[in-house]
């Protein structure tokens, strides 16, 4: 099936809630989010839902009652039932896949999906941007009041902020979200809450991760694509389908402390060649989310390099990529190559690119092993006399 958007309705409190429905490319059931936007909502995140389709994804981004077209009257607290409301239509669905439901919210949304989530176990995972977490501590002023009530249905800026204030604080739920995955993102230039509003929540759930993102603000507006890529990113190692990592090993981005590690092995592994011309300094700069690291116990113990293509919006390719002589075939190679295509497939890409050159008969061999289709020689591809082999795999 290809990719769609559907306008949707469903009910809560007798009242028609309006949303859309974003379904990714194939078919169902796919892992699904509840995407919820803040007390006005004028930021509704509609590039993250595109980008979660993209992935993968199916999103319903709702509208609470009483705001952009949906009946009823707006209350604070009366988002939380809304929620509910949400989580019942995706659980009517054949193509939600109830094991993969997660819950993204900013702002009051943020406050909205952890008290929902302490409420209800099918949200199996929680993202909270920049939440409110305690009206008390942070209580409107009357301007802020009025613009939040401008565009709502049946609510003064006077009861926006009396009911802000009766907000049961987030500390008050968090404990109920443990043992399953929470990210709490937010930015710290945010202009409505600042990095102290939110230390009590991050204190009162310790099994969270908690991720800052220096310089946004409130809706972060500056830093959309950080944005994106952490909570997609996230949100696919949560529910990744890949078995861990081979014991004894760890696996993280790199830094660019990695690349004199890196350069520093190259001959040893392969057999006494000079290959550093191929990975200048800028892999470790401007890579890092799309490249690993593998140590066993400090040590370094494999990497692969790769990056999405800046030309073809569904291509990602990979540049390099070694496994030290004293760890190879114990499956690192495979499982590496296993999480650089699950990371392409989570920014968009659907076929991942690289090339060999004709002699190397093991990478050919270990790459057709993988799935990967092996172009005939192609003369002169890197320069005179400078043949390769092409790869490309479908994911």
């Amino acid at each position: 099936m290809p990719t769609s958007l559907d306008f949707i309705s469903f009910q809560s409190h007798g009242s028609r809630l309006v949303g859309h429905f974003f379904g990714p490319h194939g078919n169902g059931p796919f892992p699904t989010v509840l995407l919820l936007h803040g007390i006005a909502g004028v930021e509704k995140n509609f590039d993250l839902a595109y980008a979660l389709r993209e992935a993968g994804w199916a999103v319903l981004l709702m509208h609470y009652r009483g705001c952009w077209g949906s009946e009823g009257h707006y209350t604070l607290p009366g988002i939380v039932d809304d929620i509910s409301a949400g989580i019942d239509y995706l659980s009517s669905r054949s193509d939600v896949d109830l094991t993969r439901l997660a819950g993204v919210g900013l702002s009051l949304g943020g406050w909205g999906v952890v008290t929902a989530a302490s409420r209800d176990e099918r949200l199996r995972a929680i993202v909270a941007l920049n939440p409110l977490v305690n009206g008390q501590a942070r209580p409107l002023t009357e301007s802020e009041a009025a613009e939040f009530a401008a565009p709502l249905t049946a609510i003064t800026p006077d009861e926006v902020k009396a009911q802000w204030l009766a907000l049961t604080p987030l500390t008050d739920a968090a404990g109920k979200l443990a043992g399953r995955p929470t990210l709490l993102l937010t930015g710290d230039a945010d202009e409505l809450f600042d990095v102290d509003h939110e230390r009590p929540l991050a204190a009162a759930m310790p099994f969270a991760e908690w991720k800052r993102i220096p310089g946004a603000r409130h809706t972060f507006s500056d830093h959309r694509p950080a944005l994106i890529h952490t909570v997609v990113d996230w949100l696919t190692r949560t529910f990744s389908p890949l078995p861990p990592f081979p014991p004894a090993f760890t696996l993280r981005p790199p830094t660019e402390s990695d690349h004199a590690r890196v350069l520093a092995v190259l001959a040893d592994w392969w057999g006494g060649r000079d290959l550093s011309h191929l990975l200048p300094h800028l892999y470790f700069q401007h890579f890092n989310d799309t490249s690993f690291i593998v140590e066993r116990n400090g040590e370094l113990a494999a990497f692969l390099i790769g990056f999405l293509s800046q030309s073809e919006s569904r291509a990602a390719y990979i540049h390099f990529a070694g496994v030290a002589p004293a760890h190879r075939q114990q499956g690192l190679g495979r499982a590496l190559y296993e999480r650089f295509f699950e990371a392409a497939r989570a920014r968009g890409a659907h076929e991942i690119h690289c090339i060999t050159a004709p002699v190397n008969t093991g990478s050919i061999a270990f790459h057709t092993r993988l799935g990967f289709v092996a172009s005939a020689p192609l003369p002169d591809y890197d320069g005179p006399e400078d043949d390769r082999v092409a790869f490309t795999k479908n994911i």
